[in-house]
């Protein structure tokens, strides 16, 4: 399944790129894409070991707003 997450702003590539690095850990994450100039995170994964609510609480976690 590939779904597009919509964040509020990242204000740095940084930003970006720690909440690729812990989408990338989820088991069943097959790709992960985070735009941060568009502030989406684009991600492929296993609906069977995975769920949009369960990456949508790794982002969370890492102190940023899903919308």
């Amino acid at each position: 399944m590939k779904k597009t997450i919509q964040m509020e702003e990242l204000v740095c590539p940084m930003c970006a790129q720690k909440i690729e690095t812990a989408l990338q850990k989820v088991d069943g994450v097959n790709s992960v894409s985070v735009l941060y100039n568009a502030s989406k995170a684009k991600v492929e994964f296993d609906e069977n070991k995975t769920s949009v609510d369960e990456l949508v609480k790794v982002i969370t976690g890492l102190g940023y707003v899903v919308i």
